[in-house]
Order: structure tokens, then C-alpha cells, then sequence
């Protein structure tokens, strides 16, 4: 069987999720040489710009700027992401299929009620995951149990204090190209859409040197974490 295995697996409810919350941690790891897949909950259906055909084609192009290894859309109701068990086990499934020693989820608490449920959906799935008892199928094959041993959540629209940040500011070029790819929801033919892109763009590049100041850099991306961090000693520590 292919092996899909990773050591990051980022989830997203929606296709750009990912790309606007820490792109920039991500291009970071890969230039560490670790391995990242993107799995969108997803495909943005009922975004008010653009086509679900037209989020996937962006989606792909924003894989591409990212240099990531795998990027999928599991198919779940944009607007309607419920924790309920057909939505657990296609996250089990992900989690099986790539592996990751680290997954990356939604904020806990958003502006779009998809986030927060995803960051609940997906840390119980990863629970669930690593129960051998919960039995699920890659291409008709048998997976076996996975628990990742760290989900950290990251922050999107709503400030929320991080537990941790990551610097970076050698990547933010990257990360903000990353977010163009995604033409369909901030390119408004009539220009009657609020959000504009040089307002979002404003915004996350405010909130990351929020997050930079505090660690005496320019940009920083940030995370909250579900259980205690640990390290070995006090030089561990930044």
C-alpha cells in the first residue's frame, strides 16, 4: 500500500482555513524538511464569491505555493459540520491514512460556527482514532490505529491568546501568496464585497505582529494547545 505518511496534518473546515491561519508555520516546517498534508473538511461551498469547482482549482494552486505533499476535501456540508459519527470516522480515516505526529485543527472559537466545530470534531477523532476497535478502510484495506500526540489549534479571525507562537517572518512573502491563490473570495466583478483582499491581508498581518512583538519579531502565527507542553528544563524555553 502507498504510503501517504506525514509529520504535520493540517485540517481546515473550509478551503483557505489553513493558507490565512499559519501558512507560514507550514512553509517553515517544510523548509525543515518535515512533511505536511492539507485535508479540508470542506470545499467552501457556500462562500458568497466564487464556485466549489472554482475552491478546489485555488485550493490546488495554494498546495502548490506551499510545497505540501498531499491536499485533500473530504466532502462534509459546508455551514454544517456537526461532530456526529460519519463525521468522526472520515477524520479517522484522514488521521490513519497520513499518520501525522502532529495535527493542526480550526480555532476553538471563531466567527464561522464551522471552526469551532471542527477544532471539537477533530480532537475527538483523534481520540477515536486510536482505539483499535473502530474499524475503517483505505482502498478496501484495513487501517490500523493512529493517535497523534499533539493537536494544537490555531488562531483565525477572532484574537484569542495564544498558548504558543511560531516566528514567521522570513516566510510571510510566502504566506501571503499563498492566500492570492484564492482569487475567487476576495475579487469581487460588481466590487461590492466588503472583505476585501487588502483588508484581510491587513488584518492577519496585524494580528501576526501582535504575536511577533511578544517574541522581539516581526511576525508570529499563533496556537492554543489542548494539554500541558512539556520541556526538560528551563533552556528549553524562548
Amino acid at each position: 500500500m502507498k504510503s501517504y505518511k506525514v509529520d504535520i496534518l493540517a485540517f481546515g473546515a473550509h478551503p483557505d482555513d489553513v493558507e490565512c491561519a499559519i501558512s507560514g508555520a507550514i512553509v517553515k516546517h517544510i523548509a525543515m524538511g518535515k512533511k505536511v498534508a492539507i485535508v479540508d473538511l470542506t470545499v467552501g461551498e457556500m462562500g458568497t464569491y466564487g464556485s466549489a469547482e472554482m475552491r478546489i482549482q485555488e485550493a490546488t494552486k495554494a498546495a502548490e505555493i506551499l510545497g505540501i505533499s498531499h491536499r485533500e476535501q473530504l466532502g462534509l456540508k459546508d455551514g454544517a459540520i456537526k461532530n456526529d459519527e460519519s463525521s468522526r470516522i472520515k477524520i479517522i480515516e484522514s488521521i490513519r491514512k497520513y499518520q501525522p505526529e502532529i495535527i493542526l485543527s480550526n480555532a476553538i472559537h471563531d466567527r464561522h460556527p464551522d471552526h469551532a466545530n471542527t477544532a471539537k470534531l477533530v480532537n475527538d477523532a483523534n481520540f477515536l482514532s486510536g482505539l483499535k476497535n473502530i474499524k475503517t478502510s483505505l482502498h478496501g484495506k484495513p487501517q490500523n490505529k493512529w493517535r497523534s500526540e499533539f493537536v494544537y489549534n490555531y488562531v483565525q479571525d477572532f484574537f484569542i491568546e495564544p498558548d504558543f507562537v511560531i516566528d514567521i517572518t522570513d516566510v510571510m512573502a510566502r504566506k501571503i501568496e499563498s492566500i492570492l491563490a484564492y482569487k475567487s473570495q476576495f475579487k469581487d466583478p460588481n466590487n461590492t464585497n466588503p472583505n476585501s483582499i487588502s483588508g484581510l491581508i491587513d488584518q492577519i498581518k496585524s494580528t501576526n505582529s501582535i504575536y511577533g512583538r511578544q517574541i522581539n519579531t516581526k511576525f508570529a502565527e499563533g496556537f492554543t494547545v489542548n494539554k500541558y507542553i512539556g520541556v526538560r528544563d528551563f533552556f528549553q524555553l524562548d
